[in-house]
């Protein structure tokens, strides 16, 4: 599945949150390094960029960050 310029922008995010060089869609968000702090932090950041709220059981409850995005737009 090819990675829209809108999620290669949330990727680079999240990675730059977390503290990691990159981060791929199907990567794990507490394999690449994620913690309960790195998620109140994109949380908000997506809150900022949606303007809706995101709690932060978006970002734990999504086993990838494909399907943190998935959660979002369904």
């Amino acid at each position: 599945m090819p990675v829209s310029e809108r999620d290669e922008e949330f990727l680079a995010k999240c990675a730059t949150i977390i503290g990691v060089e990159s981060i791929a869609p199907h990567d794990d968000f507490f394999g690449v390094g994620g913690d309960s702090l790195d998620a109140a932090e994109i949380s908000e950041m997506l809150a900022a960029e949606t303007g809706r709220e995101v709690g932060m059981e978006t970002v734990l409850g999504s086993p990838t960050f494909a399907d943190m995005l998935a959660s979002l737009r369904g």
